[in-house]
């Protein structure tokens, strides 16, 4: 790592590329992280710093994978649940219910344990429902799609729930959990780009985007969360992150009381 010199003018360059492919906002707090990441793609790849430079400017697959390596996968299964029970327990009320499917869209999924935790919660009341999960890393989506995951990652799984829908690995995956299939079934695995892509033909009843305006400017979350607010049906849901927020943002999106990271369209 001590023999990549990023100048300011790659660091903007490389910054800017991010930014244009992605959203992300890279400041220069991040830059002995940028050299790190680069330093292992770098390896992975078998190229100079140099000509890593210039293969990341002309190939944005590897733009990707780079930005793979800057952002922060860190989830668990529940996390952040109580804007998950709300539209839940909302769903559980609508009079329509037994006749209705309801889609829900987990708009940057990660590794699966988002998606996951809201279907086996839907899955336990007995109601219909299809969940789109997308994300914009093929990496993330591969383990989200295998369902397979170590058992650190369930620790604040409800036990009914974890009997009745999580499989015990044995052998080489002794200390792992699988989801089963009847709850596997009902979610699709997608690549999006919350910036470049269009959006789904679907309307949801809830969209899930939690945790990824960390990493944008102010810009670029509004253009997300007002292009996310198209894909909603009316009095559908929105939900982000606890740490993140919707002030000092022009949106039509009305707050839920008491549940400050959840929104009603």
């Amino acid at each position: 790592m001590d023999s990549i010199a990023l100048s300011k003018k790659e660091f903007n360059n490389l910054k800017n590329l991010v930014y244009s492919t992605s959203g992300i906002n890279l400041h220069e707090g991040k830059l002995e992280l940028l050299k790190s990441k680069i330093a292992k793609r770098m390896r992975l790849t078998k190229k100079s710093f140099k000509d890593y430079l210039r293969y990341l400017d002309s190939n944005e697959k590897e733009v990707i994978e780079f930005i793979d390596t800057v952002t922060t996968n860190h989830s668990f299964f529940f996390r952040e649940n109580k804007s998950i029970e709300y539209i839940i327990s909302q769903f559980n009320l609508n009079p329509q219910k037994d006749r209705k499917e309801f889609k829900i869209w987990c708009a940057a999924c990660s590794t699966g344990d988002e998606p996951y935790t809201v279907a086996v919660q839907l899955k336990n009341l007995g109601l219909s429902f299809s969940i789109l999960a997308t994300d914009i890393s093929h990496t993330v989506l591969d383990i989200a799609a295998r369902g397979i995951y170590k058992n650190d990652k369930i620790q604040k799984v409800p036990l009914p729930i974890l009997r009745r829908f999580f499989q015990n690995g044995t052998g080489k995956y002794t200390g792992h959990i699988k989801i089963k299939k009847e709850i596997t079934r009902h979610i699709v695995f997608e690549k999006f780009n919350l910036i470049a892509d269009p959006l789904p033909q679907a309307n949801f009843d809830a969209v899930l985007c939690r945790n990824v305006m960390i990493y944008f400017d102010l810009k670029t979350s509004e253009k997300v969360i007002n292009k996310l607010y198209q894909a909603i049906i009316p009095k559908g849901f929105f939900a982000i992150g606890n740490a993140e927020s919707l002030m000092n943002l022009n949106h039509k999106y009305k707050s839920i009381r008491k549940i400050p990271s959840l929104y009603i369209k």
